[in-house]
This record gives C-alpha cells, sequence and structure tokens, in this order.
C-alpha cells in the first residue's frame, strides 16, 4: 500500500465482493454480488463513518480495467485504520477531488506494479468463482438473531454457506 510523497497512506480493497455464498439471491449468469451504498447515504463518507449498504449485481469483470470499477481506495486514519471515502480505483481520484502533481505520480506508478496487477487478475478470479458458486443459491437468504440481542431493533447475522471455505 503507498505512501504518497504528500504522506497520505492509501490502499486499496475488494473486501466489499461477496464471498462465493449458496445462503443468497440468484444472479444473471456470469454476474457476481458486491455491495454498494445504500441510496439514503451515499458517499462521501468521513473516516468515522458506519456506511449503510445494499447488495448489488454486476456482470464478471473480464479486464483489469473493468475490474477497476470496483475496486475501492481507501485512505488511513490517524488510529493506522483506513477508511473508504467513496472512490473507486478506475476514477481516482475523484470525491477526494484532487492530489499533487507528485503524489497522482506516484499513485500511477504504484499501480503499474506487480503486486496491484497480481491483486486485479485475483479479484477477477473471485468474481467469477462467486458467479459459478451462486447459480446454484437458494435465492433467500438465512439469518440468525444472535444472543444477548435485546433492543428494539432486530440485528441479524447473515449465515454464509460458501462451499469453498477451508478447502485451500
Amino acid at each position: 500500500m503507498p505512501t504518497l510523497p504528500s504522506g497520505l497512506q492509501l490502499a486499496i480493497s475488494k473486501d466489499h465482493i461477496l464471498e462465493p455464498d449458496i445462503n443468497w439471491f440468484h444472479a444473471p449468469d456470469g454476474h457476481f454480488w458486491y455491495w454498494i451504498p445504500a441510496e439514503e447515504d451515499p458517499p462521501p463518507f468521513g473516516p468515522y463513518h458506519e456506511q449503510l449498504r445494499q447488495p448489488k449485481h454486476a456482470a464478471v469483470p473480464q479486464s483489469k480495467e473493468e475490474m477497476s470499477k470496483f475496486i475501492q481506495v481507501l485512505i488511513m486514519r490517524d488510529d493506522g485504520m483506513y477508511y473508504w471515502l467513496g472512490d473507486y480505483m478506475y476514477e481516482f481520484p475523484f470525491l477526494m477531488k484532487k492530489l499533487s502533481k507528485e503524489d497522482q505520480v506516484a499513485w500511477e506508478k504504484w499501480l503499474d506494479t506487480d503486486p496491484v496487477q497480481a491483486f486485479l487478475d485475483t479479484a477477477i478470479q473471485e468474481c467469477q468463482t462467486q458467479s459459478i458458486i451462486n447459480k446454484d443459491a437458494t435465492g433467500f437468504v438465512t439469518v440468525v438473531v444472535p444472543d444477548g440481542s435485546d433492543s428494539d431493533w432486530v440485528n441479524t447475522e447473515h449465515i454464509v454457506n460458501n462451499p469453498l471455505k477451508d478447502k485451500h
């Protein structure tokens, strides 16, 4: 993850792409599921904002350029944790508005490194795998109410059924 000349520390993430799960909804053939900001809670997000999200599906990317539309750019907070302002790799910087010329050059140089290119290849493979496994999805989601849930709100946890879990 790069530290730019200005000291800004960035990272890229694919954590919002769902893992393969047959306890999920069907999607068209060749599509994968990922989380997007909920309509009522759009970006930009602050460093400590807890985002509301909703699931969405899209065609599996066929190139690194297409995959970059689904890769989030994260910014390091003062406490060493990262947050998402709302920018995706393909458009960065967008919500962040602007990088200095030196930072922009360093960012673009980092994007061309082997680890970043391998990250994009892996992300494409994960989307393809999820698409294939989710063909057998139940078409609905099973959740459980965790112990100790005693508020007026019902908090639930999604039970992920990933047939690949512990297979590596």
